[in-house]
């Protein structure tokens, strides 16, 4: 198992434009200490973990993810008729060019970007 928590780390840093200074803050550690968590040099003490994933609103499984279940969940955008997907969206049924195939396991789920959105705002609230 390579545990790859470091990319992780720099990884949601830079979608949620989070500094290392403000993570280090937040988990009242120095910028040092995250510098080595995200060059892979070390890694955050266990007591670390979920503090980390709530900073960042993810699980602690997201964080610890070896990568080994990559193949659980895929997203792929529609690209049929030259990126004009007709693909019904299976929450609001409309047909967008804009939607996405999620394949989870054997089950397939497609969402337009406005699903995507609703849900990732239902997810912040909680």
């Amino acid at each position: 198992m390579n545990i790859k928590i470091g990319a992780r780390i720099k990884e949601l840093c830079k979608l949620q434009n989070v500094t290392q200074e403000q993570l280090a803050e937040a988990l009242g550690v120095t910028n040092q200490a995250i510098s080595r968590w995200e060059s892979e040099t070390g890694y955050p003490d266990i007591e670390y973990i979920i503090p980390i994933a709530n900073f960042f609103k993810v699980t602690a499984n997201y964080l610890l993810d070896d990568g080994s279940n990559e193949n659980l969940l895929k997203m792929e955008i529609g690209e049929e008729n030259g990126g004009n997907s007709q693909i019904k969206c299976s929450f609001c049924g409309k047909s967008k060019s804009q939607v996405k195939k999620l394949l989870v396991g054997p089950d397939k789920i497609s969402i337009c970007n406005v699903c995507v959105s609703k849900c990732a705002n239902k997810m912040l609230e909680h």
